[in-house]
């Protein structure tokens, strides 16, 4: 189905077990999820918050990655799953890192450090990606000065990732509306809007502003804490309400 706005729903691989994961993930695609982002534990989550970086310690080691992942094409038919991980972790065995995922059944991957922590050589780890068959979507922030947003929005595969958090689920003192408005003019792709838009009003806001869909991770997380499955899913169903309204 083709819909106007993107819902992108992250979730932890594997939480909070092995057969809730599955089945969230399986139910997100059936009502609305349009493209669906896989969090792989890092060593150290050091741009994700606190309720990303729970959900990663208690799954650590649960697992095994590449066993598990092909478990989850399983489940979600041909919806599009990126994997959403540290460069940094896997730098050193970058190739056979981006073949697992390809064979796991993963469309691309998602380096929340890429433009932070290895910035000089972006579009070489970005070639990298699409050698190995992926796509390669990348995440920027209102930190990132206005020419560098330029410039990675045109090689962003799928849509562009932008935070307008510091991270995940942190509150900050700039309004939604006049951070979308500015970086709209600079993107030249789809532009998602992620970071801690599970709020209604900053999601209609980010939507009225230009954003072309939402992605959405530590409210669904925070449903499961708080209820179940059930109510992680009824937060699916209701953003892809709101984005449907658009």
């Amino acid at each position: 189905m083709s819909r106007d706005k993107l819902l992108v729903v992250y979730m932890t691989l594997g939480y909070p077990d092995n057969g809730r994961y599955l089945e969230f993930m399986r139910e997100s695609v059936k009502n609305g999820a349009d493209i669906l982002e896989i969090g792989i534990p890092p060593k150290y989550a050091k741009y994700d918050g606190p309720v990303i970086r729970k959900s990663y310690e208690k799954v650590s080691g649960k697992f095994d990655l590449w066993s598990f992942l092909p478990e989850t094409r399983k489940v979600i038919g041909k919806t599009k799953a990126i994997a959403l991980t540290y460069l940094e972790d896997w730098v050193s065995e970058l190739d056979s890192f981006l073949t697992k995922l390809k064979v796991a059944g993963l469309d691309g991957v998602l380096f929340p450090d890429l433009l932070i922590d290895f910035v000089d050589d972006y579009q070489m780890y970005s070639s990298k990606v699409r050698e190995k068959g992926l796509n390669n979507v990348i995440f920027t922030a209102p930190s990132v000065p206005d020419r560098m947003i330029m410039e990675v929005s045109k090689q962003s595969d799928l849509f562009l990732y932008y935070g307008v958090r510091p991270t995940t689920g942190i509150p900050l003192p700039i309004t939604v509306s006049s951070l979308v408005t500015r970086v709209r003019n600079l993107v030249d792709n789809k532009l998602v809007v992620g970071f801690g838009l599970s709020d209604e009003n900053d999601l209609r806001k980010a939507l009225k502003a230009g954003a072309d869909g939402a992605a959405v991770g530590t409210a669904f997380i925070q449903a499961i804490e708080k209820g179940d499955v059930k109510d992680a899913v009824d937060l699916v169903i209701k953003l892809r309400s709101i984005l449907d309204e658009f």
